[in-house]
């Protein structure tokens, strides 16, 4: 065997060794997004009863609204609006005053999130004084928001609940307890909010807060989030709450409003403009 055989049978023998070293990793299998802690079989017939919209009744002329609403906001959520927004997946949907319909919106607004074909939705319960989405869907004493921020050695996995919508998540508000400003001030918040913009591809995560004033718990998650929907309803809102309520609102974040007990239909589809929603509820 002459020099160049030998150099060459050394070649392949190092990169033979090379490749052994290397190829498991290679090849190894995509971390897996950790599955939900805990499972919770939504009421779909007593939600329809109560007016919202179910997978059941995806063709109702409010359905239909829902979709008009939610399409400039999954456009910013992956990057396909006119310009890319900082964690554009992440939404929080307020009010300026209670009793504007914000709960009714955020699950109605999930609940048609979660009939896409490319969309995940996680809803949370950012409202943890009222915590009427958590009532709304019988998870008023499970573990949630508050728990995971006062709790260092729990999961984010561990407060997200998997639903029979199966494209629909839910984190509950949690346990009640003081100091929930601070939480939501917290790095821990900052940190849950960087992990749930970053964690999933295909996921929006709507955020359901207090309304705008009556606590500073809104602003302070807005701050951190790249879309706000402000839902304002028809009769009962003044415009000086409105525009107070606006102002609040860092004026370099996309925000829209979403108009709720409508007695005429929206003349169009625009973010940043009014959006009818002609049910008359109340959070």
């Amino acid at each position: 065997m002459d020099i160049f055989e030998r150099a060459v049978n050394a070649s392949t023998q190092a990169v033979r060794k090379v490749k052994d070293v290397v190829q498991p990793e290679l090849v190894a299998e995509p971390r897996k997004a950790a599955e939900p802690a805990h499972r919770h079989n939504l009421d779909l017939d007593a939600l329809q009863r109560a007016g919202f919209i179910t997978p059941r009744k995806a063709h109702t002329r409010l359905a239909e609204e829902y979709r008009l609403i939610k399409r400039p906001l999954l456009m910013n959520a992956f990057g396909k609006g006119a310009a890319v927004i900082e964690n554009g997946n992440i939404v929080v949907i307020t009010s300026a005053l209670p009793g504007e319909g914000k709960t009714f919106t955020s699950l109605n607004l999930a609940m048609s999130i979660a009939q896409e074909r490319d969309s995940t939705v996680l809803l949370v319960d950012a409202d943890m004084v009222e915590r009427t989405l958590s009532k709304q869907l019988g998870l008023g004493d499970a573990t949630g928001l508050s728990d995971l921020l006062s709790d260092e050695s729990l999961d984010v996995a561990d407060v997200i609940v998997s639903t029979n919508v199966p494209s629909l998540r839910i984190i509950p508000a949690g346990t009640p307890r003081g100091g929930l400003t601070e939480l939501l001030t917290s790095e821990q918040m900052e940190h849950l909010i960087r992990e749930l913009a970053s964690r999933y591809d295909d996921r929006v995560i709507l955020f359901d807060t207090p309304p705008l004033l009556a606590t500073s718990q809104a602003q302070v998650l807005a701050d951190l989030a790249g879309q706000t929907l402000v839902v304002v309803r028809e009769g009962k809102t003044p415009q000086s709450a409105v525009e107070e309520a606006v102002d609040l609102l860092d004026e370099d974040k996309v925000v829209g409003l979403v108009l709720n007990n409508c007695s005429r239909l929206s003349s169009g589809s625009y973010y940043g403009g009014y959006y009818g929603s002609r049910p008359e509820r109340e959070d």
